[in-house]
């Protein structure tokens, strides 16, 4: 009997839409009904950047890898990559020294997410602004040693050499199929690090996933999946 395989999920845009105020739970009764059945039928986690507390504040108490993989929720058990918490001091003092930008750019929105700070772009109309925030996020990443991760609207601050494709390598049983499902270029890390899973983009983009799907399919396409396993 061929073994059931392991489920990788990101996030936003993937489970839920993109919004410009990500702090806004988006989570509906069909959602955490597809979760929790897909939970009890796979071994499933949920792969983000964000932070593991506001997955489980979301979705609820599930296998979780937060902060583009720097913290492992599994099994109900939190822990962290090592020198994590000399990173968060940084982030911490980066967010606090620098917080003054929101007022000086109209729109920005900062974010301490603990294992980095995000600049959140969505509200902002100049393009000009985008371009030395932009300058200001490079070079905060090269005076602290800091990878850069530019997204759809976002800029952040990470923790050096910690991405989902490493992560998902190192939770994934070897002797059994996967299945990572993404939407943004965090994802293209686990599609690239894992060449054998089934990989799937979600959105329209060039992709280094084998498949791609637009977001309104993705539920449809869980449910299937439960319906076959």
């Amino acid at each position: 009997m061929p073994l059931e395989p392991q489920l990788f999920l990101d996030y936003d845009g993937t489970l839920v839409p993109i919004i410009k105020h990500p702090e806004i739970n988006q989570v509906d009764s069909e959602l955490l009904k597809l979760i929790a059945t897909l939970n009890s039928r796979l071994e499933t986690y949920i792969v983000t950047g964000r932070e593991v507390k506001d997955i489980i504040k979301f979705l609820g108490d599930y296998n979780i890898i937060g902060l583009h993989g720097s913290v492992f929720h599994i099994g109900g058990e939190t822990i962290a990559i090592p020198k994590f918490n000399m990173y968060t001091d940084l982030f911490k003092r980066i967010y606090t020294e620098n917080l003054y930008l929101e007022k000086r750019f109209p729109g920005l929105k900062m974010y301490n997410k603990t294992g980095g700070v995000m600049f959140h772009l969505g509200n902002i109309r100049s393009p000009q602004y985008f371009y030395v925030i932009h300058k200001i996020a490079n070079f905060l990443a090269c005076r602290y040693k800091l990878d850069l991760y530019c997204g759809i609207n976002i800029m952040e601050l990470r923790i050096p050499h910690v991405n989902k494709g490493n992560a998902v390598r190192s939770i994934r049983n070897r002797n059994r199929p996967a299945i990572i499902i993404g939407d943004d270029n965090t994802d293209e890390d686990s599609f690239i690090a894992n060449p054998d899973a089934i990989t799937i983009k979600v959105g329209e983009e060039e992709t280094h996933a084998r498949f791609s799907i637009y977001y309104e399919s993705v539920r449809p396409l869980l449910w299937k999946l439960i319906k076959i396993l």
